[in-house]
């Protein structure tokens, strides 16, 4: 009976311990009112979505150097082949004459595609006409730097890269202390119609993502199109998950996660090798992952991503780019994710694509939109509006967008230990109490019959023995 019972603990025993080492960790709401003056205002990157401006392009033309077969018509028509870049393969497979001639004027004339971009690239200043942030006029050139997303060349507020940390160490992202459309950031936006000769979509619009201030703005960031005459809303809620102290000490393959100050010494310097960011985040490790597989595949990396001296990929690269596409634009960068592959495809859930890990600390922020049109009977100047006429301007292209937080309060997530060593003490010392009657007065009454009585009946025993001789 007694074995019996014993075994039954122990197996209980194993059964508890597997149990833990399977739900080490556990994620639970800390409070729903956490205050926003806590939470970084997220960053916010705007970018065109026509990527190659009709008027940019005919000024660039003016000054190229080309065959005299060509005119500069037709070269300005085809710039807009340089979308291919962003997405290979969107113009089909018949314009690959078309890239390879268009590469040897650029060839011909000594141009870089980063150069050629920031020439028909509509800047910062012409994309923005007026902001506003914190209720304060501000000028847009001040708080908004060009950047690069996957979407191209951009304008980010908030958003934290490595050459920024370079020139301020001690630069932080802007934090909010208030709520409401009023308080947030109010952006005045310049659609260029008129240009919108190579649109990667369908219409003219802008597109607005919202993402962490460190991470860089790729596709899986939050986002809104704002069209021509549109007056928009994004009602931003922050939430935040940080880990505990207990969640740091434990080894990074039993919690599953990474603090951002550990990158180099549990992941390696490669995680950033082909990709520059601020700092370490599971996002900027996915786009490191992205860039090496490119890398690897076509022996270059796209201008839209930060890097370091590796050749940028040009129009004689959009052919491998886009057969390789499946390699690294996906969620797992590395695997073949075509359609024909994809349901032969088993992944290893347990392994992460580059040994990127998730983070152990991060913010993410949820948006809603509402949108209306502007009032044509209404004159802007800037940010501020009249009925009258002769005090603004009429509405051609512009848009407006408010982006604030929605409350004064949030949602934080904390990530502990699901079970502290005093619940296992507590469970397997009542699992061995209720099987084997095992207490703490049972290890006294072991350690005293055991070994004291024993040891002090033989101590006994050999002291009647020399006094009887």
């Amino acid at each position: 009976m007694v074995v019996s019972s014993l075994c039954i603990a122990i197996g209980m025993l194993k059964v508890t311990l597997n149990y833990y080492e399977q739900h080490l960790v556990l994620s639970v709401i800390e409070t729903t009112h956490h205050g926003i003056w806590n939470y970084p205002f997220p960053a916010v990157t705007v970018c065109d979505m026509n990527p190659v401006s009709l008027q940019l392009t005919k000024k660039f033309t003016d000054n190229l150097t080309f065959p005299s077969s060509l005119s500069k018509e037709f070269i300005a028509r085809e710039m807009r082949l340089l979308n291919e870049l962003l997405y290979p393969g969107i113009y089909g497979s018949r314009v690959r004459n078309n890239l390879s001639r268009l590469q040897n004027i650029f060839d011909m004339n000594k141009l870089s595609i980063p150069t050629i971009m920031n020439s028909v690239t509509r800047n910062c200043q012409s994309l923005l006409e007026s902001c506003k942030w914190k209720s304060k006029i501000e000028n847009c050139s001040t708080i908004f730097r060009s950047s690069i997303s996957r979407d191209g060349l951009c304008c980010s507020f908030n958003y934290i890269t490595y050459d920024s940390i370079m020139e301020n160490p001690n630069i932080k992202p802007h934090k909010m202390t208030s709520c409401g459309y009023q308080s947030g950031l109010n952006i005045l936006l310049n659609l260029d119609v008129e240009n919108n000769d190579a649109d990667i979509m369908e219409s003219t619009e802008i597109k607005i993502m919202l993402h962490d201030p460190y991470d860089y703005p790729d596709h899986n960031a939050p986002s809104k199109l704002i069209s021509e005459h549109e007056y928009s809303f994004l009602t931003v809620q922050p939430v935040e998950t940080y880990s505990t102290l207990d969640i740091r000490k434990l080894k990074s393959t039993m919690r599953e996660c990474i603090f951002y100050d550990e990158a180099n010494k549990m992941i390696g310097n490669d995680w950033n090798r082909n990709f520059v960011p601020a700092r370490y985040s599971f996002i900027n490790c996915l786009t490191n992952c992205r860039t090496t597989v490119i890398k690897k595949k076509c022996g270059c990396i796209p201008y839209y991503y930060p890097q370091n001296d590796t050749r940028v990929c040009n129009l004689r690269d959009v052919e491998c780019l886009e057969t390789f596409k499946f390699w690294y634009d996906t969620s797992w960068p590395g695997t073949d994710m075509s359609p024909k592959t994809l349901q032969l495809v088993e992944l290893d859930t347990k392994e992460r694509p580059c040994n990127c890990k998730p983070d152990c600390n991060f913010y993410r922020y949820i948006m809603e939109n509402s949108a209306g049109n502007l009032d044509k009977r209404v004159y802007y100047d800037g940010l501020t509006y009249t009925t009258y006429s002769s005090e603004g301007k009429t509405w051609k292209n512009q848009s407006i967008i408010h982006i604030f937080f929605g409350d004064l309060v949030s949602i934080q997530f904390r990530r502990d230990m699901h079970y502290s060593w005093r619940h296992l003490f507590a469970t397997f010392g009542g699992l061995l109490g209720v099987f084997a009657g095992f207490s703490f007065m049972s290890i006294f009454e072991i350690i005293y019959f055991f070994i004291i009585r024993v040891l002090t009946d033989a101590c006994v025993k050999r002291n009647t023995r020399n006094k009887s001789n």
